[in-house]
């Protein structure tokens, strides 16, 4: 594992099969997601209650998240006279583009979940939204596919800009709410 550090967030380099494995894991993209949209953070207890595990188990895995440098202690708080711990998601990114090749399949598997994930949300909220009987709007969410012709030097502006961007956003702020995003593109060549 690298880590280095981009637009003030921590970019976390995942190149080997134990690495990927650790984040991988259903439970902990779970975790990571539920600690994403809560601002105030969560215990390991409340994650258990979400997840429907044991908080031990969450705390397992919130331990794992915690050494790849996803997760970190938010605060503590004295409640009925224990200390309860409090995780929020770090601000770091995952990247994946150096792994070895035997992790390949892995990571390949994670990266169709994760989308995959992130678009049967996204229609989970339209649905409900419908179910109100409201019209899902452009804020509420969108799918926009396309072919965009770049010059090598286009494309890295444009992965810059988005980086900055989500760096910029990537913390509450009053008057906002949280957006789950996947943003895929690649060098398509020319398409036999």
């Amino acid at each position: 594992m690298q880590i280095t550090e981009k637009n003030g967030r921590k970019q976390i380099w995942l190149q080997t099969e134990k690495e990927l494995r650790a984040y991988v894991h259903p439970l902990r993209q779970r975790i990571l997601q539920l600690l994403a949209l809560a601002p105030a953070g969560m215990t390991a207890k409340q994650l258990a209650d979400r997840l429907g595990i044991a908080p031990s188990s969450a705390g397992h895995h919130l331990a794992a998240l915690e050494k790849i440098g996803l997760v970190r202690l938010a605060r503590t708080e004295l409640i009925h006279g224990l200390t309860a711990k409090y995780y929020e998601a770090a601000p770091a990114d995952i990247c994946l583009r150096d792994t070895e090749p035997a992790a390949a399949e892995m990571k390949n598997a994670l990266m169709q979940d994760v989308v995959n994930g992130i678009y049967a949300r996204m229609m989970r909220a339209a649905r409900e939204l419908e179910e109100q009987g409201k019209t899902p709007g452009p804020g509420d969410g969108d799918t926009m596919t396309g072919v965009l012709h770049l010059t090598r030097a286009e494309a890295a502006e444009l992965h810059e800009t988005l980086l900055a961007f989500f760096a910029a956003h990537d913390r509450p702020r009053e008057g906002t709410v949280p957006y789950e995003y996947a943003v895929v593109a690649y060098a398509a060549g020319e398409m036999q």
